[in-house]
């Protein structure tokens, strides 16, 4: 079994090399310590720092011959249009209160799917779709506690 230690930094164009991939969801890629299967069946141990986020693209094996890389997962989501500040207001309101995860981009809000967040945007006649996406959380650096 390959133990991953730390990331590696990519300082060369790996083209050359064999890919293998290990593809992992959102909270996944949030585990500093987690055993996996790369695609091609390699068995990995990662025991990563803690608080180790592994990134789309991130590299935890190179040698001559091949390189492991990390794909992000596509996943179901609940992608939500920010149409009008009280929807939004609101939306921001109820996410916030479940403490779900969230990403934003082009007045768009996306959290993984939950069927009682679908719900809820159903009885408040927010505009949503349910779809596979990859999900990047947005990043925060306080605490409650």
């Amino acid at each position: 079994m390959l133990i991953v230690k730390e990331k590696i930094i990519v300082t060369a164009n790996l083209n050359s090399l064999e890919r293998d991939t290990v593809f992992l969801n959102w909270e996944d890629r949030r585990k500093s310590r987690q055993k996996i299967k790369t695609e091609k069946g390699v068995e990995i141990a990662i025991a990563l720092p803690t608080g180790t986020i592994l990134n789309d693209g991130d590299i935890l094996y190179r040698d001559d011959k091949c390189c492991i890389a990390v794909e992000a997962e596509k996943e179901d989501v609940i992608s939500i249009q920010l149409d009008d500040i009280t929807g939004s207001a609101m939306i921001a309101y109820e996410l916030g209160n479940r403490h779900a995860p969230v990403s934003f981009s082009n007045r768009r809000l996306m959290t993984p799917y939950n069927h009682l967040i679908e719900g809820l945007l159903k009885r408040l006649g927010i505009r949503y779709e349910c779809k596979k996406d990859i999900f990047e959380p947005f990043r925060t650096t306080t605490s409650h506690g």
